[in-house]
């Protein structure tokens, strides 16, 4: 059994910890996510070795910058055989426009991160933010739909929001959550919940990754029938 709208994120720092992962649920899964932790530690060379699985692959690497330093880092990924990207929606229209430009040359589909799903509106109003989350995120995604991104990474509560404002862009949901352990997490749902709520795509790791992934992932799907 799989379905093909979940990634799973690898967020682990050894190459052998993540090939071990894939070999028992690349069949389950539709797509690979790499964030940070494994990014900054590993080479492009291990980044193409992932290619192996045949699934897409994500680089969560979440760029915030410069417009010309934004599209610099975009170009920089042009050989590691990734097909979607992250970028902070914060960067505004002209940097994002422009980024997305260029990952349309080398064949990358750029996704805008909105509001981290760690956030709640106290954390939100402590950066010196006056929105609310909601409202937030909806000047976000205005923005990645104006400036023609692939799609936005969003908290399960706000799936139904970006799709009334912005039906083009697809939805990929972090925040999921199979019971009431939240870990770090605010703003989350199970899987099942957010494809209800329309997710495209959702992104889950520590449900899958903590303990036997062969038996989280096959109880994940049980949960989607």
């Amino acid at each position: 059994m799989k379905n093909k709208n979940i990634f799973v994120a690898c967020d682990v720092s050894s190459h052998r910890e993540i090939l071990d992962l894939l070999s028992k649920i690349h069949n389950e899964i539709s797509g690979i996510k790499i964030g940070l932790q494994y990014i900054t530690k590993h080479s492009p060379a291990d980044i193409k070795e992932l290619s192996q699985f045949n699934k897409p692959i994500f680089y969560d690497g979440k760029f915030f910058d410069i417009k010309n330093t934004l599209v610099e880092s975009i170009k920089s990924l042009k050989e590691l055989n990734i097909n979607y990207a992250t970028v902070h929606l914060l960067n505004g229209f002209d940097a994002l426009k422009a980024a997305n430009a260029e990952a349309n040359k080398i064949g990358i589909k750029l996704l805008g991160v909105s509001v981290l799903t760690n956030f709640d509106n106290e954390e939100l109003q402590k950066l010196g933010f006056k929105d609310q989350i909601e409202s937030q995120v909806l000047r976000l995604v205005k923005i990645a739909d104006q400036a023609g991104l692939f799609g936005v990474i969003c908290s399960p509560l706000e799936i139904k929001l970006v799709k009334k404002n912005a039906p083009n862009l697809k939805c990929f949901t972090p925040g999921i959550r199979q019971n009431k352990n939240k870990d770090d997490q605010k703003r989350t749902m199970s899987a099942k919940e957010a494809f209800d709520e329309g997710s495209d795509c959702i992104i889950i790791g520590r449900p899958i990754t903590n303990g036997d992934p062969k038996k989280n992932i096959q109880e994940i799907l049980s949960s989607l029938n």
